[in-house]
C-alpha cells in the first residue's frame, strides 16, 4: 500500500506501531501528536508553518485528539483503546493492522501473519472461562462477568469502549483464520496446535454471547460519554 493511499487512520496505526515498537506502551496522546506529525507532517502538521521545503514544523495536536477521541474509526473499529488517563495502546487487531501497513509500506506487499501479542491474545480467549464453559456445553453457565472478561471491558464500560473491543476480536479472531490457511498451527514451540474448529468455536462464543446479554450490553451501549 502506498504512502498516497494511505487514510488518516492507517497513518494513525503507523504512528502508535512506531511508538510502541520503540517501547511506549502505553503511550500519551502527546507522543502520538509527536509521532504523527514525524511521520506524516502534510496530514498532522499545523497548517500555516511550513519551512522553506514546504514540510510543516509543528505538530498539529487537534488534529489529532479530534481522532482519538469519541467515537472516531480508529476507536470504533477497535484498533485503539484506552489504558488510563490520557493513555492509549494498541489492540491486538490495531497491532495486526500496523503491522500489515508497515510491511506493504517496505515492500508494497500485504503478507497476513500473527504477531506474538495476537497468537497470546487468541490462546487468552481459548482458556477463557466462557469458551471452557461453551465447549463444556455448559452455556446456562455463562454469566456476564464471563463476557467482559472475553471482550475485556466491564459492566460500567462506555459504548465506545464496548465496540471497540468487540471489534477489536471481530477482526482478530479473521485475522487468526487468514493466517492458519487452512492448517493446524502453533502459537508457541512446544504448544499444543490450534486449528481452524478452535478459532470457529470463539467465533460461536463471540457471537453467542452478544445475543444472550443484548440487555446488558444495551445498557453500556446508551453510555455515549467519553472520559479523556
Amino acid at each position: 500500500m502506498s504512502l498516497t493511499r494511505l487514510s488518516v487512520v492507517d497513518k494513525l496505526v503507523l504512528a502508535a506501531f512506531g511508538l510502541e515498537n520503540s517501547g511506549r506502551v502505553p503511550f500519551t496522546a502527546e507522543d502520538l501528536v509527536v509521532s504523527a506529525w514525524k511521520a506524516f507532517p502534510d496530514t498532522f502538521g499545523l497548517p500555516g508553518y511550513a519551512d522553506s521545503r514546504g514540510v510543516n514544523q509543528y505538530p498539529d495536536s487537534n488534529r489529532v485528539f479530534a481522532e482519538i477521541m469519541g467515537s472516531k474509526p480508529i476507536r470504533q473499529k477497535g484498533w485503539l483503546a484506552k489504558d488510563g488517563n490520557k493513555l492509549y495502546r494498541l489492540t491486538e487487531a490495531g497491532r495486526q493492522h500496523g503491522s500489515i501497513l508497515s510491511r506493504s509500506k517496505s515492500d508494497g506487499t500485504e503478507k497476513i501473519s500473527l504477531e506474538r501479542p495476537q497468537r497470546e491474545e487468541i490462546e487468552r480467549l481459548l482458556k477463557s472461562k466462557a469458551t471452557e464453559k461453551f465447549r463444556s456445553g455448559l452455556t446456562d453457565e455463562i454469566i456476564f462477568p464471563d463476557a467482559c472478561a472475553f471482550w475485556r471491558i466491564s459492566a460500567r464500560s462506555a459504548a465506545i469502549e464496548f465496540t471497540g473491543r468487540y471489534n477489536n476480536a471481530d477482526q482478530l479472531l479473521e485475522a487468526a483464520k487468514n493466517a492458519a490457511l487452512g492448517k493446524d498451527f502453533t502459537f508457541r514451540h512446544g504448544g499444543a496446535p490450534i486449528s481452524l474448529s478452535d478459532l470457529s468455536v470463539l467465533e460461536e462464543v463471540h457471537k453467542f454471547m452478544r445475543e444472550r446479554f443484548q440487555d446488558e450490553i444495551g445498557v453500556i451501549l446508551q453510555r455515549t460519554y467519553q472520559r479523556v
